[in-house]
């Protein structure tokens, strides 16, 4: 039987992630010179796992910094960038209004979003944590079940649910759903058997992302 592994991957750094500014799941948020140089870099450890061309499902969040953050590990790696799978299921958690907004902005008029850990407070008018985990379940159930090595390149707070689901991780208890350790942008955790590991970058540490 072929083993099952998924290599899920954080983007990079974008302009609104140094701007301190609610990133949007439809409007290109391009990664930073440092964002490009952390695709760059995930690119060559994946290579150093895997090998260059590996066979594998390659999925990646349909919005453009994870297609960007995408496209530079390709390059590294020699993936078919054209060859992934697209999907929003695998896109961030939504923040309605709150998006293209300066944290501070919107906390100003709200009160605190930024929650212990590296988490966001839902919006009113977005998701929330088990609405991102129902979408994240259906591409458990489909596209992500498949034998085999999974690349997947999605974001910080989504993939963090992911992990949480796969890697037997303590439902969060004011979230309602499994939360796996933040790691910093750039970071390629690697689950398998229901077990994770960090094969490339970092814990987060006490500041927010």
């Amino acid at each position: 039987m072929t083993a099952t592994r998924h290599f899920i991957m954080r983007h990079g750094e974008t302009v609104y992630n140094l701007a301190r500014v609610l990133q949007s799941n439809t409007i290109h948020t391009p990664l930073t010179r440092l964002g490009c140089d952390q695709a760059s870099h995930m690119g060559e450890a994946l290579r150093d796992a895997l090998g260059s061309r590996p066979v594998a499902h390659v999925h990646v969040s349909d919005t453009g910094r994870a297609l960007q953050t995408l496209a530079l590990i390709g390059e590294v790696v020699g993936l078919n960038w054209f060859g992934a799978q697209r999907t929003p299921d695998l896109r961030e958690i939504e923040m309605g209004s709150w998006c293209l907004r300066a944290y501070d902005a919107v906390e100003a008029e709200v009160g605190p979003i930024r929650l212990p850990d590296h988490l966001l407070r839902p919006s009113p008018d977005g998701e929330d944590y088990p609405a991102v985990a129902a979408r994240l379940s259906r591409w458990l159930a489909g596209p992500g079940a498949l034998p085999g090595d999974h690349i997947v390149v999605m974001h910080g707070i989504s993939s963090r649910v992911l992990r949480g689901m796969m890697g037997g991780y303590p439902v969060h208890p004011d979230l309602d759903v499994p939360i796996a350790p933040s790691l910093v942008q750039g970071s390629i955790a690697v689950i398998e058997d229901g077990r994770e590991r960090l094969l490339y970058g970092s814990r987060q540490g006490t500041e927010h992302a």
